[in-house]
């Protein structure tokens, strides 16, 4: 389980369990997590539950700090301090202990789902890289690919269409991975058969499963 603990000058105000796919925070009052703070926008940073949990920054005017730096989107780790306004959320993630965070190009081991009977699946072939040679099915929802503190990409299955996102950096597009060779912006992408993703060193092709 994971969640956020809300401090405001070192005072616990709140706990928040991140069972969501997207939680809010902001400023207004619709939000799942209400910071009443002027230097907060009314929409002001997300939390993405997508196997893992990242904070994402909603082009807000202040910012999001992460330990102190300022990010647009990146992936949580177990006691990060997240800084919006004057309040601050520590990220709580009672797994922390309970898989492996170095397995690099691996489908998420978290939350596993049945896999789909379809003709019509889809895979990433490494074609060259440190991981040449593996090949990953794309059968859940979601599915990880890079090293967390690293270039990470997300692909999601969406019905019979599938999609893929960058998640971590600083707001640097040139340093996101690549779709046939054009660097990501921080949007999903949807693939096509035979497009070529590179991914914290590996170039892969995206591909109808055998």
């Amino acid at each position: 389980m994971a969640k956020m603990i809300l401090m405001h000058e070192g005072t616990i105000v709140r706990e928040y369990i991140l069972d969501k796919e997207r939680t809010t925070i902001g400023r207004k009052p619709q939000n799942d997590i209400q910071l009443d703070d002027p230097t907060v926008s009314g929409e002001h940073a997300a939390l993405l539950l997508i196997q893992n949990i990242y904070i994402e920054d909603l082009n807000s005017t202040n910012g999001v700090l992460l330990n102190g730096k300022k990010v647009s989107k990146r992936q949580l780790e177990h006691a990060d301090i997240v800084r919006i306004g004057r309040h601050e959320l520590k990220f709580v993630d009672e797994r922390a202990n309970s898989f492996d965070s170095t397995v690099v190009l691996s489908p998420s081991q978290v939350m596993p789902e049945p896999e789909m009977s379809t003709l019509h699946g889809y895979e990433v072939k490494v074609i060259q890289g440190p991981n040449k040679g593996k090949t990953i099915k794309l059968s859940r929802s979601y599915t990880t690919l890079g090293k967390p503190g690293g270039q990470v990409a997300v692909i999601a299955r969406r019905g019979t269409s599938y999609y893929m996102m960058p998640m971590g950096g600083t707001g640097d597009h040139s340093a996101n991975p690549r779709i046939n060779g054009e660097p990501m912006s921080a949007a999903s992408v949807p693939l096509n058969d035979g497009d070529i993703l590179e991914v914290a060193g590996n170039t892969m092709c995206f591909t109808a499963a055998e």
